[in-house]
């Protein structure tokens, strides 16, 4: 039959109870004081870490802006671009052109070149200083020239008709001259006539 504590044992488990219980009290009521605080610390780094987040968010909108910014001078580089290209592409195209064009004059006007070129060396060689400004000198008179030209056409159109009764008049002439050397003392008077025309020289 077990045997009942005794009093001096029982007080000893209660006196450690009571210090047991008191010990927790105390320990409890410390981490209940200090939880104030605990909490305000963990409140001032959360507030801290929100302003750092805050700060990011920030950061990465300015970021974001100045990406879009990039991106919107990178779209508007690339149709320039486009457009250069095009432009390129059609000064190109007219160059292509105008090459095949110079090709085919330059097949044209080779064999002259080649042919001219003895004669023009030639001339500038040739050529004096005063034979070019009698050039100039021409060139300037060539309005009155051509003037002149056109009111001399029409008599000369009409020589083909007069060439026929000048030949005549000339025939007519020569006969007269014959008749008059045949009158008798026809030389006398024309070494007279000299004679005259002599003294009034």
């Amino acid at each position: 039959m077990p045997l009942l504590p005794s009093p001096l044992q029982l007080v000893s488990t209660v006196q450690k109870a009571a210090q047991s219980s008191l010990q927790w009290s105390l320990d409890t009521t410390t981490f209940i004081v200090g939880l104030p605080t605990r909490v305000s610390a963990l409140l001032d780094e959360a507030e801290g870490l929100v302003r750092q987040v805050s700060g990011v968010v920030d950061g990465a909108a300015r970021a974001v802006a100045a990406a879009d910014a990039v991106i919107a001078a990178c779209a508007a580089l690339v149709d320039r671009t486009a457009v250069v290209a095009n432009e390129t592409e059609v000064v190109v195209g007219s160059a292509a052109r105008s090459a095949a064009v110079a090709d085919e004059l330059l097949a044209i006007y080779r064999p002259l070149a080649l042919t001219a070129a003895p004669l023009a060396t030639r001339f500038v060689d040739e050529i004096s200083e005063d034979e070019v400004h009698a050039a100039v000198k021409l060139l300037d008179q060539l309005p009155e020239l051509t003037d002149r030209m056109a009111a001399l056409m029409p008599i000369l159109a009409t020589l083909d008709t007069v060439s026929p009764e000048i030949h005549e008049l000339l025939d007519v002439v020569k006969d007269v001259r014959q008749a008059i050397i045949g009158v008798p003392g026809f030389g006398f008077f024309r070494r007279r006539g000299e004679d005259k025309l002599g003294e009034g020289d």
